[in-house]
């Protein structure tokens, strides 16, 4: 199924879509966001970043979560906030615990995958796409929480929206040109946070 575009004006989180009437939530790397709106859309755009869908399969609350980096240590997490965020391990576990506070149950929580591609150059940088499959399926594996169907790997970014209530998940991918848009924004995320982080506290490819 083809997908219009879904980037929301500058310094908008959530817009309307005028074709089908619901709100669509934008997620940009390093950031995660659970609704129990039954209206509420959740997008994002992957490279080779990873998205974690959720969803408890009888309230309809879930939502998804956007990591660059598989995982991290004690320091990272303790430092909370976007610096955390980048990496797999705490994306999964906020994603989780926000999905509980509204409602959701352990017992009830399904998982659609989605990412991983290999867009960016250097031998390095082709690994991280892999690697943060092998942790989501890692994590879900060994937490007990079924994948229920997936899109990872190949070479192409997707374009990702996500209907928890309904469960419903629209994947397209984007041809090399859009790659550009996908790459960069990763790329400035990477910076950012790279900026932020305390000298020798993580190596960035």
């Amino acid at each position: 199924m083809a997908l219009s575009p879904a980037t929301p004006p500058p310094g908008r989180r959530s817009f309307q879509d005028a074709a089908s009437g619901q709100t669509l939530v934008s997620v940009a790397p390093g950031d995660h966001y659970v609704t129990n709106d039954p209206n509420e859309v959740v997008v994002t755009l992957l490279g080779s970043c990873v998205a974690a869908c959720a969803r408890d399969t009888v309230t309809g609350v879930g939502g998804l979560n956007h990591f660059l980096l598989p995982s991290s240590d004690a320091h990272d997490l303790a430092q909370g906030g976007d610096e955390a965020m980048r990496f797999g391990d705490f994306a999964m576990e906020m994603l989780l615990n926000n999905i509980y506070r509204k409602g959701g149950a352990r017992g009830r929580i399904e998982f659609k995958i989605f990412g991983g591609a290999r867009v960016l150059g250097g031998n390095t940088m082709l690994k991280i796409g892999e690697q943060n499959i092998a942790f989501v399926e890692r994590f879900l594996k060994t937490e007990g929480f079924p994948i229920v169907s997936r899109s990872v790997g190949g070479t192409a970014p997707r374009r990702l929206r996500f209907h928890p209530a309904t469960g419903r998940a629209f994947v397209q991918e984007l041809d090399r040109n859009s790659a550009a848009t996908v790459t960069t924004q990763e790329e400035n995320y990477r910076n950012t946070i790279a900026r932020r982080a305390p000298a020798g506290d993580v190596e960035f490819f």
